[in-house]
């Protein structure tokens, strides 16, 4: 879901230390925030799936150099019964092992035809993120910000609402400014336990684009966003993601993005909202 958090999900809002310069804003030392997400895909297996989170973020920098995220996200998840849809990490959705194949989060063969459509509600999986800002950007190098994830189970994993399994590993970000552009991509490796329904593989996850200062107030971006097969016999998920970022006031900054899947393992479509309120 709101990649937002790991990655660059707020550049021109408050997380990232060049953006506030050129925004004219002094460091954030805390901010909160919510927003509002909805996906839909039939990921391979005619599944007919429709996730809605709203997650409620924590953002803390106690240092220039040190920032960390934590979100609580709230889901709703609507799919055919039978087809053994799963919320998995950033409120994307996978598959149960035994239900269908392809999908990225499956190992079956097959999917079953099925007319129920059934429907969950409830906490999902709790992430955190730490980073640190090893360099800061240069003439010719760029910012450099080595990363720490976390994933918690904390969803029930027998409703949907989450996977089951610990998630976590290091990442690394770079970002680098060439007037009013700015061109930054991520990576992370992360390690992933399984259970004896949701066959949990270690993945890597990676992002990368280019963003537009079009106004001292206005950040868009557009970038590509996916990951390796992240279950026994799923494909990769890959989207496209378009986001505007807004800073209507010193306190209040706004992200409205869209995005398109490319593959089975990715939703069709969707779209969210995001309010943070620095302090």
């Amino acid at each position: 879901m709101l990649a937002v958090v790991a990655s660059f999900a707020i550049p021109a809002a408050m997380a990232e230390a060049e953006q506030r310069q050129r925004l004219a804003l002094p460091d954030v030392p805390c901010a909160v925030g919510i927003g509002a997400e909805v996906t839909h895909g039939d990921y391979g297996v005619n599944a007919d799936a429709t996730v809605v989170t709203v997650p409620l973020l924590v953002l803390l920098n106690p240092t220039p150099a040190v920032d960390l995220s934590l979100e609580l996200p709230l889901l709703y998840l609507s799919n055919r019964s039978g087809s053994g849809m799963v919320v998995t990490q950033g409120g994307g959705v996978g598959q149960r092992r035994g239900n269908g194949t392809g999908n990225g989060a499956g190992t079956g063969t097959g999917g079953r035809k099925v007319s129920r459509q059934i429907s969950e509600a409830g906490l999902g999986d709790i992430s955190l993120t730490a980073g640190w800002t090893l360099r800061e950007e240069g003439d010719w190098l760029p910012r450099i910000r080595p990363m720490l994830y976390l994933k918690a189970p904390t969803g029930d994993d027998g409703r949907g609402l989450g996977t089951g399994t610990f998630e976590g590993g290091p990442g690394l970000s770079l970002a680098k400014w060439l007037g009013r552009f700015q061109l930054f991509a991520e990576s992370s490796y992360l390690f992933q336990d399984h259970t004896a329904t949701y066959r949990g593989l270690d993945y890597l996850s990676y992002s990368g684009g280019v963003g537009l200062q079009a106004t001292d107030r206005l950040f868009v971006s557009t970038y590509l966003k996916g990951m390796s097969a992240r279950v026994e016999g799923g494909a990769h998920p890959l989207e496209g993601r378009l986001r505007c970022n807004f800073l209507q006031s010193r306190r209040v900054a706004w992200e409205v993005y869209g995005l398109a899947g490319f593959t089975d393992a990715s939703p069709a479509a969707g779209g969210g909202l995001l309010m943070i309120y620095q302090f």
